[in-house]
């Protein structure tokens, strides 16, 4: 199994990793690099225990999201692949996430 990544979503975790920092220090970055990352590996093992978005928008017709463990203000939008997962972006719940994901 695998897990890959748009460029989208290794900017986006790069970004969360760094406001967290900022905000918080360095402890909470890195908590929310190794809860995203059990997040991501439990989304590998089972990508289909996730339901598809009631509207995906155009391009991603099996896109799924899931909250990071213990950091649920930010989610996870991925499709299942032949091989794993691709993870499409990672994004604050609070955003305007399906306009993000419509660009």
């Amino acid at each position: 199994m695998a897990i890959d990544f748009t460029p989208a979503a290794r900017r986006d975790i790069l970004l969360a990793a760094r406001q967290l920092r900022e905000r918080f220090g360095e402890k909470s970055a890195a908590s929310f690099r190794t809860r995203l990352d059990t997040t991501l590996a439990r989304l590998e093992a089972a990508p289909l225990s996730v339901a598809v978005l009631d509207a995906p928008p155009d391009g991603y017709p099996e896109l799924r999201v899931a909250p990071v463990n213990r950091f649920a203000a930010r989610l996870v939008f991925f499709t299942p692949t032949d091989t794993g997962i691709l993870v499409v972006r990672v994004m604050l719940a609070a955003s305007d996430w399906m306009s993000e994901l419509a660009d």
